[in-house]
């Protein structure tokens, strides 16, 4: 997780926020390949690209999240 800037749903924001995350690629020969990812943002990757497409739970205020929380659904388009 390199940011989760979200505004908290019980709150209101000037900004609505984003989340980055920093993932590692595994390709099928062991190489590593890393990338990041923005909500909602498609991100190139392989012959295709990968979005992540949400983020649970919400941010809330006064509740800190801890990393092992967190939960993301990605969409990959593309492929052979």
């Amino acid at each position: 997780m390199l940011e989760d800037s979200r505004c908290p749903m019980n709150a209101r924001c000037v900004w609505a926020g984003r989340v980055r995350l920093k993932m590692l690629w595994i390709r099928g020969n062991g190489e590593t390949q890393p990338f990041e990812v923005i909500l909602g943002e498609p991100a190139p990757l392989a012959d295709g690209s990968i979005t992540l497409e949400s983020v649970r739970p919400d941010k809330i205020t006064n509740i800190v999240l801890k990393p092992e929380d967190y939960r993301f659904s990605f969409r990959f388009a593309g492929g052979l």
